[in-house]
């Protein structure tokens, strides 16, 4: 398959926003080896699919698109738990703990995958709703109202573990 300018040009902002692309990743995989296994299997799909790119102004919501399904594939495939630096955006109350078992990680990673991908997506990755909307490929009111399930279903067993 032969490549053209422009396409090889898109493939370079690959390898120029590779920062971007692995913390996108490594928000949704949890940890460094399968974010970089996911960025892989994306490169991959996006030089075989770069053809079927209607506009250069695409390329960026596109591959990060494609970056965003391989990882939801790969989360399917196995689960992982999650980093606790990466639910370091939730406050806790100083004055408790919780359990080892009962960890905010842990609500996360239990939270159903569509609930998850938003809160990851969101203050993880500090992405606008419009983009996650764009990437999931869904209206923006449906990234809002999964991520207001995804916080309360968080805030419900937030007050759990505090007062039971």
């Amino acid at each position: 398959m032969g490549l053209n300018d422009q396409q090889l040009q898109l493939l370079d902002g690959l390898q120029k926003d590779r920062h971007m692309y692995y913390r996108l990743a490594y928000s949704m995989m949890g940890n460094e080896a399968d974010a970089l296994d996911a960025i892989s299997q994306m490169t991959l799909l996006v030089v075989e699919k770069i053809g079927t790119l209607r506009s250069a102004d695409a390329f960026s919501p596109w591959s990060k698109k494609i970056l965003v399904n391989v990882c939801r594939d790969m989360w399917r495939r196995t689960p992982k738990a999650l980093p606790l630096d990466e639910t370091d955006f939730l406050v806790k109350d100083p004055g408790h703990e919780l359990d080892e078992d009962m960890t905010i990680r842990q609500y996360i990673r239990d939270l159903p995958e569509k609930q998850r991908e938003v809160i990851l997506l969101r203050y993880y990755m500090d992405l606008e709703y419009q983009d996650i909307a764009q990437y999931l490929a869904v209206p923006e009111g449906t990234v809002k109202s999964r991520l207001n399930r995804a916080t309360e279903a968080l805030r419900d067993h937030m007050k759990g573990a505090y007062h039971g």
